[in-house]
């Protein structure tokens, strides 16, 4: 969302307490309210992107919009009560109807996944458009390129971002399904507080081509993807375009990836590192393909970092066009 604000020449606001705090939500996001009303009101923008999840932030800059006549875009980086976040079937209720009215209510909701702009248009939004996340090659050049000395030199490196360890993703299977491949390491990045399950399974099964980066630095992150051989995201996620996946486009990996909808709207039907089922056999047949055909994936990565550039720029144009004319 911060390349949306920027292209429309925005000032960047972000107020966050407690972070991922759950048993403080009560107090949080209240607070967070406050002071984002009390931003609103100091400032006094015409237009205003605001992003969902949480969407109480969406409601508060909606509620600013009946004082003040001004635009309200939510960017959507997810539908929050159907996200699989929220088990709570009556805090699921409550959040599913403070969205419906904030996506009927808004001048525009966008998203990054063709089938979240789907479940906005059956919601009741009036206005709905998709913008690709995008990682330009320059994300590159910042990189910390030494960072591939840590690993072995005549191994190939698939790696795999887990940053919140969250029920959906599952690096556990991509760990099992490389196991005897000798000739591979799994690079596993994100918190170990988030990971332990999957580091204490991975000693317990005596899988020895693993390495658990930990939180990396930023520049040592984009070092690892520029430099590894393969980007992974393999997740149960049935809407989302995992981040990850542009990034490694950006940096011409190949990228073995689990096939929702909109990823395959995104690669296209056709490709060939897509598995077609979240199991330890799938995925290691997908690896294999990866493995033997490296080269050829590495060029049709660059092809689809460019169709995507195109596609984004496309929906960037009406975007400007929407605001214009509204």
């Amino acid at each position: 969302m911060h390349d949306l604000r920027s292209l429309l020449g925005a000032e960047i606001w972000n107020y966050s307490i407690f972070y991922k705090v759950k048993a403080l939500s009560i107090i949080k996001y209240p607070f967070q309210a406050i002071m984002t009303f009390r931003k609103l009101l100091k400032t006094q923008p015409d237009v205003v992107v605001v992003q969902n999840p949480p969407i109480f932030a969406p409601l508060t800059c909606l509620i600013y919009s009946k004082f003040y006549t001004a635009k309200i875009v939510i960017d959507h980086h997810l539908i929050w009560s159907m996200s699989g976040f929220i088990n709570n079937p009556i805090l699921k209720s409550a959040i599913r109807a403070v969205e419906e009215f904030c996506v009927k209510e808004a001048s525009l909701n966008t998203t990054y996944s063709d089938d979240w702009e789907h479940e906005l248009t059956e919601i009741g939004a009036k206005n709905a458009l998709t913008i690709y996340d995008f990682v330009d090659k320059t994300w590159v050049g910042e990189a910390d390129l030494s960072i591939r000395e840590k690993f072995p030199k005549d191994k190939k490196i698939i790696v795999m971002a887990c940053g919140t360890g969250h029920s959906l993703e599952h690096p556990d299977l991509l760990i099992e399904s490389s196991k005897d491949l000798s000739n591979l390491v799994t690079a596993i990045t994100g918190d170990s507080n988030y990971l332990r399950a999957q580091i204490d399974k991975a000693r317990n099964l005596g899988i020895k081509n693993v390495i658990f980066t930990g939180f990396l630095r930023d520049r040592e992150y984009r070092g690892l993807i520029a430099t590894c051989d393969f980007v992974a995201n393999i997740s149960d996620e049935p809407y989302g375009i995992p981040h990850t996946i542009t990034e490694g486009l950006a940096a011409g990996r190949p990228v073995i990836t689990s096939g929702n909808p909109s990823i395959r709207k995104l690669l296209g039907q056709d490709y060939s590192l897509i598995v077609p089922h979240n199991d330890i056999e799938n995925i290691r047949k997908v690896i294999s393909i990866a493995l033997k055909r490296q080269e050829e994936f590495k060029r049709q990565a660059n092809r689809l970092y460019m169709q995507l550039k195109e596609k984004r720029e496309r929906q960037l144009e009406r975007l400007l066009k929407f605001l214009d004319a509204s």
